[in-house]
């Protein structure tokens, strides 16, 4: 990555609270993609696992494979939520070559997959964004669920 680009993330101030655009959250992960070398894949699902955002490298197209890591890291989630170590804490996990960082936000997962090689911060500084993003949608979701009742 571009020295000069890295600077320029590392110092921007957080992401603004989205205007209820799913579409600003979409621009957030895209960059991400284009900026963060070797990133490969960011993935939020709901609490019933279902895909609410997906962002990926073109390349990185193998469904099966996607599914099981996912499902692995649901997994060491819940193991490490029953151990009471940190919930809701940023999890890092190594699979072979890649690094694997999850997190929950409210009824959010999020599951960021890169190379070992990635800039790490950078990733973080995303997870950062990404949380602040989730917990807007978190408060909208809880609020129009209660407006319904």
């Amino acid at each position: 990555m571009d020295l000069e680009i890295e600077r320029e993330l590392m110092d921007a101030p957080p992401a603004p609270i989205p205007e209820g655009g799913e579409d600003k959250f979409d621009r957030l992960l895209n960059d991400a993609m284009s900026h963060i070398e070797g990133l490969m894949l960011v993935v939020v699902t709901d609490a019933d696992r279902t895909v609410v955002f997906r962002e990926a490298m073109t390349m990185f197209h193998e469904p099966r494979f996607e599914e099981s890591l996912i499902d692995r890291c649901y997994d060491t989630f819940e193991d490490t939520k029953r151990l009471q170590v940190g919930v809701g804490k940023v999890l890092t996990l190594f699979f072979g070559r890649m690094q694997v960082v999850q997190f929950r936000v409210g009824s959010y997962y999020c599951t960021i997959v890169c190379d070992i090689i990635s800039n790490m911060g950078l990733v973080h500084i995303l997870v950062k964004r990404i949380r602040e993003c989730l917990t807007v949608f978190a408060k909208m979701s809880k609020e129009s669920a209660s407006t319904s009742n």
